[in-house]
């Protein structure tokens, strides 16, 4: 429940992120201005959704985010787009907003709510992507999206301890209103940090994928320094802070995605990576197929606690409801407004949590296919493209955590729909490297299938 009301700053902080986005650009360079823009705009822009319809055209913070971003970039740089190569890799988050306009279509909502729900999953998925596919499909692009992020992530730093001391008060403070139950953020007796972000688990999983980045450029040598700070001490302090946002989601995964990185190097085949990636749509398929996936809440139950275990038993429940409303329209969904379930007298009786559910809620089993497909066809690309050895050089070291921390995202849509768009902007950067190795492999084959090039023979005058 949202408490209270925008204050005069959510205006002022909206309108201002425009220019300051045009700012990034200007004096950092597209690359790193994009990248610094985004960060700081989703880590300090207001989560102003509940009340998104008192905006124009533009009614969340990731669309917000996500124009900001686009106008500062064809205004500062369009020439970079007319080079754009689109790809059948591309395919997957292209047709996200394709499926919302046909679900729309398809539940006799007409064409402007169509365009309108295909619009804003073209903002929310397709901007962050595109930018990532045309400014950061090289090396340093890689490099310099980590980087982004873990700065971003230390920023946040002070306020996630006054706010774990103090309790989530900043957004109220500043914006005028909690943009969530504040009953949901006390946690083993203290306090959840929410700063500026939708809910803490979104704030867990933004520090755990930086802890993660943060981690593995420390443990290849990618990075020494950062902000002239060791970067073994940076690592150790957002691993920290992780588990100090007392998300034990956020920690398990940050564990995992450890776990899948450091097996890579020692095994030098990608197998935890790719049993990450298969977890989710087994997960999916086992849950339309029925599992009625009890035995996680009795694992989550000895593993981690009671507490935990019931939070778990009430979110696979609800998706139980869900899931049976979903099936009755299996392909295309009932569109963005009629996932829920709704009693006698019109009210919601169930709670939607996690990605995939709503995925599949509102745009069926082909918009779920496309979300999952969206996350993993990069890294997968990635990993056909790089082999196993070159995640510990310096060089490749951010390609291979971002990698990483897409297959974590995954694994984090089975529960919570804690959409990020640097997840989407990493999406499109490893895809655009992806491919650049592609061709620079195939021209090299072509070279060597010519052979060298004939000496031309001298003839010498008598």
């Amino acid at each position: 429940m949202v408490e209270g009301y925008p204050s005069l700053w959510v205006w002022i902080a909206l309108l201002a992120y425009f220019p300051f986005a045009l700012a990034c650009v200007a004096f950092l360079g597209s690359r790193r201005g994009l990248v610094v823009a985004m960060v700081l705009g989703w880590a300090f822009l207001p989560q102003f959704d509940p009340f998104g319809k008192m905006v124009p055209l533009l009614h969340s913070k990731a669309m917000w985010v996500s124009a900001g971003l686009l106008a500062a970039s064809l205004a500062m740089d369009l020439r970079r787009w007319q080079g754009a190569r689109p790809s059948w890799l591309d395919a997957p988050v292209a047709a996200i907003p394709l499926v919302s306009l046909a679900a729309s279509l398809a539940n006799g909502k007409g064409l402007y709510e169509g365009a309108s729900a295909g619009f804003e999953a073209a903002l929310a998925w397709g901007v962050p992507y595109a930018l990532g596919r045309v400014y950061l499909g090289r090396p340093r692009g890689v490099a310099d999206l980590a980087a982004g992020w873990i700065l971003g992530a230390l920023a946040y730093l002070p306020l996630v301890a006054w706010e774990i001391r103090m309790s989530p008060q900043l957004h109220r403070r500043i914006y005028g209103f909690h943009q969530h139950e504040f009953q949901q953020h006390m946690r083993f007796g203290g306090f959840r940090p929410l700063v500026f972000m939708q809910h803490g688990l979104m704030v867990g999983i933004f520090l755990a994928c930086a802890a993660l980045l943060a981690w593995w450029l420390w443990r290849t040598g990618a990075r020494r320094r950062i902000l002239g700070i060791p970067a073994g001490a940076v690592a150790g302090a957002l691993v920290v802070a992780t588990v100090a946002s007392k998300t034990v989601g956020a920690v398990v995964l940050l564990g995992v995605g450890v776990l899948a990185l450091e097996a890579g190097r020692r095994l030098r085949a990608p197998v935890a990576l790719a049993l990450l990636l298969a977890v989710a749509p087994v997960y999916c398929a086992s849950r339309i197929a029925g599992w009625d996936a009890d035995s996680a809440v009795r694992f989550a139950n000895e593993a981690i606690g009671a507490a935990r275990a019931d939070s778990l038993h009430d979110r696979l429940f609800n998706e139980r409801l869900l899931l049976s409303k979903a099936l009755r329209k299996p392909w295309l969904g009932w569109s963005r407004s009629e996932t829920q379930l709704l009693d006698e007298d019109g009210r919601t009786v169930t709670v939607t949590d996690s990605l995939w559910i709503i995925a599949l809620g509102s745009v069926g089993l082909i918009g779920l296919a496309a979300v999952l497909l969206a996350l993993a066809v990069p890294v997968v690309a990635l990993v056909r493209e790089f082999p196993v050895r070159a995640w510990g050089v310096r060089r490749f070291a951010p390609a291979a955590a971002l990698a990483a921390v897409l297959a974590v995202a995954m694994l984090d849509a089975l529960l919570n729909n804690m959409r990020l768009p640097m997840f989407m902007a990493a999406a499109g950067s490893l895809t655009s490297l992806a491919l650049a190795a592609g061709r620079a492999r195939r021209r090299a084959r072509r070279r060597r299938a010519r052979g060298p090039a004939p000496v031309p023979r001298l003839r010498l005058a008598a």
